[in-house]
């Protein structure tokens, strides 16, 4: 059975006859003849009662008649519905996002891509790095933002932007009228930190480490807004990304850390050996113009 044999009987019965079918679709009569025949012996069942003078169709041959109505209505607007996906008028884009990012670059793309792609859909998650490279590795997400350098083996990677990792406390904190602090000064500090699913987690604590002590933590968070009731609070000091620090009200003071380590990049990652729909392959062709 075949899309051909489909349309020689749905040209049967809507042009009342093999005769009329053959003249409308330049084919010979047997030819025609033939594929319903091909038809009724694969489906196992008459397609036309023969008992009749006048063409008349069988309860299988009525349904069948319909679906292949449906089939070849679907087969006839395929090339335009591809061609809409290529000219993308349509398409959806599943994309994580880090919780400790400065959104504002990229919400001003997302913008410009919306204003030439309107009809492309998107779906936001906001995770830890970790969680972020997880669904992407069990395809869940089309394409996520992270901590960069990620494992050059498992995903594709484009840097977004970089900055400074700061030390962030309340203004009458002792720390608070530095301009520059070490690491290892922080040694007996109360610390606020993301919890394990953050990259940042772990470069904090692996930069605490070197300076020779293990960051006292008193609280794990997930969302780097609540820092600011703990500060406020007193309850400690938080290290956080330069660009985040600009978004806290002012009672809080930040102080560079005189450390190499406190310094990060934010990318967009995507797996190497995954499909990329059209949508989101001109996504990242469009981020890559403009950062």
């Amino acid at each position: 059975m075949d899309i051909k044999h489909m349309n020689y009987f749905v040209e049967v019965v809507d042009q009342g006859g093999m005769t009329n079918a053959s003249k409308h679709l330049y084919i010979a009569q047997p030819t025609i003849s033939k594929a319903i025949k091909d038809l009724e012996e694969e489906l196992g069942m008459p397609l036309f009662d023969r008992s009749k003078r006048q063409l008349s169709l069988t309860d299988a041959g009525q349904i069948f008649y319909q679906k292949s109505k449906e089939i070849l209505a679907l087969y006839h607007n395929l090339p335009t519905e591809m061609n809409h996906i290529l000219d993308l008028e349509t398409g959806h884009i599943s994309i994580g996002l880090s919780a400790v990012m400065n959104m504002n670059k990229f919400i001003q793309i997302l913008g410009e891509f919306h204003q030439q792609y309107p009809k492309v859909t998107f779906n936001f998650i906001e995770n830890g790095g970790k969680t972020i490279e997880a669904q992407l590795a069990n395809d869940e997400i089309d394409i996520g933002i992270t901590t960069l350098p990620v494992d050059k083996t498992m995903f594709n990677s484009m840097p977004l932007y970089q900055e400074d990792l700061r030390l962030i406390l309340h203004k009458e904190h002792p720390l608070a009228q530095k301009d520059v602090v070490k690491m290892a000064n922080l040694e007996d500090e109360d610390f606020i930190l993301f919890n394990e699913n953050f990259y940042l987690n772990d470069k904090i604590i692996e930069a605490a480490k070197n300076a020779g002590f293990v960051p006292k933590t008193i609280s794990k968070i997930s969302q780097w807004n609540f820092i600011e009731n703990l500060l406020n609070a007193h309850l400690g000091v938080s290290i956080l990304p330069e660009n985040i620090i600009k978004i806290l009200d002012h009672n809080f003071a930040n102080v560079y850390i005189d450390d190499p380590a406190m310094r990060w990049e934010l990318g967009v990652i995507w797996r190497k050996d995954k499909y990329l729909s059209h949508a989101t392959r001109k996504w990242i062709d469009f981020m890559k113009v403009r950062l």
